[in-house]
């Protein structure tokens, strides 16, 4: 159980069991221990541990130094309390008195009865038993140590400060005497006895202790006592008793009455602001988002943590017609709501936020900062009392702000966002079924929203689904949502103003995005510049909040900042750079996925491409990208630049095939034969629609489509694109009829092949005649073909090669020279991202095993092929793989299961199947049944 570990980490390291202490071992095994501890729940990898426990001597063997540790604390701790995963380790704790310290300290903020705090405080205290982690080497711990030191002092201060409020002034003397010893340049101490002398009658010794305190601030700093010190100095001069608190202000604006779907992340801000502080949480979010109707929402329900007040102020850092506010003016006015009198307001802003940060002193109030321009406009205005919090929200990512918590708002959800709706134009007219069309063209944006719901209430005769009409014209989208006073294009317009103009330039150029999202390649090409800078401009249009980051290098923007985005001024020559990205990073994609270049290119690139080092390179950017190269199809055909829509066309397709994502390549192979813009273009698009489509619609419809192809091809074609059209025709013609007719067209196009000199194109000849020979079950002069196919080295062949050699062996009856053929087929196809492979790999390899009586390997492959020939749609790859997982349950007895794969085989071969395909399901069937 995790509770029977308990650690003690505010002093020296200590473990505990029920009530048996544990020993720990040596020092450097008792820090790791403490940094997980630190770090309880957390998975922490075996190289950060390296680095936070042996920084200050790292050991010769990296990060294998942890196990032995790890396995020497496993024998002293209880069971299941140090996991292991395959990220790295993690420790599961019952408690620890840093724990206990912390839950101490929380109560004690959340009352209001002066001596319960005291007391919880004091109690929080008592847990120090010297130096927390005394003792323990490494960098990481003694920056913990001396955190975890100062925030005692801080709790102690606390402490004093309510022994203050409570009026036992002499009993404090002694104590502050020795603090102010110990650290006489901690004005904070030195306040403290001040006051504790003055209010026990001991004014002398009040001005003394200012006057050593400030010599000792001079002679060690050369400056000046503080503020806060100054100001308990002059009112023991003038014998003045403290001023009054103010009344409790609650500046607070009004926060609306429809606020939805914000549930969770409300909770999440307002238990950080409950936390013990001091406290500052940031919101960020893009306009429109409802950051400040969530602040003030938080801060509404925050009254008995804050009972001194709550304090509201606008920044105006995305205000029209208003300059952001500076610190200085914001610290002015925030000074003068605590009732500060004008002359004691100094005019140097560190001066103004020193005073700021000692009134709030010993209060309890939160400080909202709304719509904050940057970091540097809120740093002179956060607290120092560690009972007040400051709550931040602004429509940058405010990383330069050490903020406690932060939360990022994003749009609403889909059914949140109806309700919205419902309360702004009631929920009656809400009912209507195209609300939830209204809210999507919103973006489900909740400024967005409510211009629309605005619109809706104040004209009784329009219908939520006229509306959503009027705003399904996407140019005119944005104008809908807009209104004289503001709205959504006046909200992205301050967004867009307030970036620099590297950033306003690449936020423009997005808006020709011509798929759903970016990468920082792309980027690049786009604005013409490095990817390292198109990088560094991504990432800051994201701390602006005008753009989303999927995951790391990948970006989208929201549908209407998208939309305003293509408002602005193109660049028409940043359309073509995306173009040319697309075209050329898809046939290197292509090349590195089949080792051979599919698509010739004018070279060199005139863009800067992703590095394909392998197949796995070119398929995972196909993966992340097919759905923008589709899109960019689509734009190029309809924008009237045809040789980018059909050349991507050409060059996507068999990527798709690869991937099994047929739909897609279906689409591509169309978008680009209606852009082709001659008959040497529209040839090469009919031959990848014949070629890629023979396995879908079937041979018959392949060779239509291929013969339609060669009626457009131009008398001077180039030899290779003749040789592979002369193939696919003689491939298709095989695969309906394994004749001498076809192997003679297949004979020709190798002749034509071997003219052009393309090795790629000879190898792919030599593996369809090994196919058709294998059809007319000629199996000796089919692996000849197929061994003289592999003889050339093609790659982009081999799996396949290899598929029809094992074939041939099978036959032959050499089941080990098949299984060798057959395990290096698979793991090409596995390394290859190959499916169409192998679907073939895994049935031959069922024969195999079954061969060899290995069962339980023969079904398993023979399962995993048909599952994929079903994903793949292709009727032969399904006649293979029914075929071959039926023999083998055949074979090892099981009848009633092989019986309904036999049935399947034989209908998929009488539609479209060679005869010998025919006759071994028909002949199966017959004996499953028997």
């Amino acid at each position: 159980m995790t509770d029977d570990l308990r650690l003690d980490l505010l002093g020296p390291l200590r473990g505990w069991t029920g009530d048996r202490g544990i020993e720990l071992g040596p020092l450097r095994q008792q820090a790791l221990l403490a940094v997980m501890a630190l770090r309880a729940g957390q998975v922490l990898p075996a190289d950060e541990l390296v680095d936070l426990v042996w920084n200050d001597a790292p050991p010769g063997s990296g990060a294998r130094i942890v196990a032995p540790y790890v396995y020497r604390l496993r024998q002293l701790l209880p069971k299941d309390v140090l996991l292991r995963s395959r990220d790295g380790y993690s420790l599961r704790l019952g408690g620890t008195d840093l724990a206990r310290f912390e839950e101490l300290v929380s109560t004690a903020h959340a009352t209001d009865d002066v001596d319960v705090r005291a007391d919880r405080l004091a109690e929080a205290l008592a847990l120090f038993r010297g130096d927390p982690l005394s003792g323990l080497p490494g960098h990481y711990l003694g920056v913990e140590r001396h955190r975890l030191s100062e925030r005692r002092l801080k709790v102690l201060a606390e402490r004093i400060d309510a022994d203050l409020e409570r009026g036992r002034y002499a009993d404090l003397v002694p104590e502050l005497v020795a603090l102010v010893e110990a650290d006489r340049l901690r004005e904070q101490f030195a306040g403290q006895l001040m006051l504790a002398y003055w209010r026990s009658g001991r004014s002398s010794e009040a001005l003394a202790t200012y006057t050593r305190t400030r010599e000792t601030l001079i002679d060690q700093l050369g400056v000046e006592p503080g503020p806060a010190l100054r100001a308990i100095h002059e009112r023991v001069l003038r014998n003045d008793e403290p001023l009054a608190r103010p009344t409790v202000r609650d500046e607070l604006p009004y926060d609306g009455a429809a606020f939805v779907g914000r549930d969770d992340v409300l909770d999440q801000v307002v238990s950080a602001l409950r936390t013990a502080g001091p406290v500052v949480v940031a919101i960020d979010g893009m306009a429109g988002v409802g950051k400040t109707a969530l602040a003030v929402r938080a801060a509404r329900q925050l009254a008995d943590v804050y009972p001194d007040g709550r304090l509201f102020i606008d920044l105006h850092g995305y205000t029209p017609g208003h300059e952001p506010v500076s610190a200085l003016h914001a610290l002015d006015r925030l000074l003068r709501t605590l009732s500060v009198p004008a002359d004691r307001i100094p005019a140097e802003l560190e001066e103004r936020a020193a005073l700021w940060r000692s009134e709030l002193s010993g209060r309890r109030m939160l400080v909202v900062l709304d719509n904050a321009p940057d970091s540097a406009a809120v740093l002179p205005l956060l607290a120092g009392s560690p009972r007040c919090g400051v709550l931040v929200t602004s429509r940058r990512q405010l990383s330069g702000l050490d903020a406690t918590a932060r939360f990022a708002v994003d749009v609403l959800r889909a059914e949140d966002a109806q309700e919205l709706l419902a309360e702004i134009v009631g929920p009656d007219r809400a009912k209507d079924p195209a609300a939830a069309q209204v809210v999507s063209q919103c973006g489900y944006l909740p400024l967005a929203i409510r211009v629309a719901g605005s619109r809706l209430r104040h004209r009784p005769s329009w219908t939520i689904e006229h509306l959503s009409k009027r705003l399904d014209a996407e140019d005119r989208r944005l104008a809908e949502l807009s209104t004289d006073n503001g709205g959504v294009s006046p909200a992205f317009a301050l967004s867009y103003e307030h970036l620099p103009p590297d950033q306003q330039r690449l936020f423009r150029l997005l808006g020709a995005m011509t798929g759903q999202d970016i990468d920082v390649y792309a980027a690049a090409a786009l604005a013409d510049v490095d990817t390292f800078e198109a990088e560094d401009l991504l990432e800051q249009l994201v701390d602006a909040n005008l753009l989303l980051q999927l995951h790391p290098g990948r970006f989208q923007f929201h549908d209407l900042l998208r939309q305003y985005a293509r408002t602005l001024e193109p660049e028409p020559d940043a359309v073509r750079r995306l173009l040319d990205y697309y075209l050329y990073a898809t046939a290197a994609a292509s090349t590195a996925i089949f080792s051979s270049q599919l698509q010739p290119l004018p070279s060199p690139p005139p863009v800067r491409l992703p590095e394909f080092a392998s197949a796995a390179d070119g398929l995972e950017w196909i993966d992340a990208e097919g759905g923008n190269v589709l899109a960019t199809i689509g734009y190029a055909a309809s924008s009237g630049t045809a040789e980018h829509a059909w050349q991507l066309g050409v060059a996507i397709a068999p990527c798709f095939f690869q991937r099994g994502r047929v739909d897609e390549m279906d689409e591509a192979l169309e978008l680009a034969l209606r852009a082709a813009p001659d008959a040497s273009a529209q040839a090469r698009v009919l031959l990848s629609i014949g070629s890629l489509g023979r396995y879908r619609r079937g041979a018959e419809a392949s060779l239509r489509t291929l013969q339609e192809a060669r009626d457009r091809l131009p008398a001077d074609a180039d030899l290779t694109l003749r040789a592979r059209l002369l193939a696919s025709i003689g491939y298709s013609q095989a695969k309906l009829r394994p004749d001498d007719d076809a192997i003679a067209v297949l004979d020709e196009a190798l002749t034509v092949a071997r003219q052009s000199g393309d090795v790629g194109i000879m190898a792919r000849v030599l593996g369809y005649l090994g196919v058709t020979y294998g059809d007319r079950l000629e199996f000796e002069e089919a692996l000849a073909a197929y061994q003289e196919s592999l003889a050339l080295g093609e790659a982009a062949v081999q799996a396949e090669v290899l598929n029809g050699i094992g074939e041939c062996q099978l036959e032959l009856g050499r089941v080990d020279e098949a299984l060798e053929a057959l395990t290096t087929a698979r793991d090409l196809g596995v390394e290859r991202g190959s499916d169409y492979s192998l679907i073939y790999t895994y049935a031959f390899l069922c024969t195999a095993y079954a061969r060899q009586e290995r069962w339980d390997e023969a079904v398993e492959v023979g399962r995993r092929s048909l599952e994929l020939a079903l994903e793949s749609d292709s009727v032969q790859s399904q006649q293979n793989a029914y075929l071959r997982l039926a023999e083998t349950l055949l074979d090892k007895g099981e009848l009633a299961q092989a019986r309904p794969h036999f049935a399947r085989a034989l209908e998929l071969a009488l539609s479209e199947g060679p005869e010998s395909m025919v006759q071994r399901a028909a002949d199966g069937l017959e004996r499953s049944s028997a």
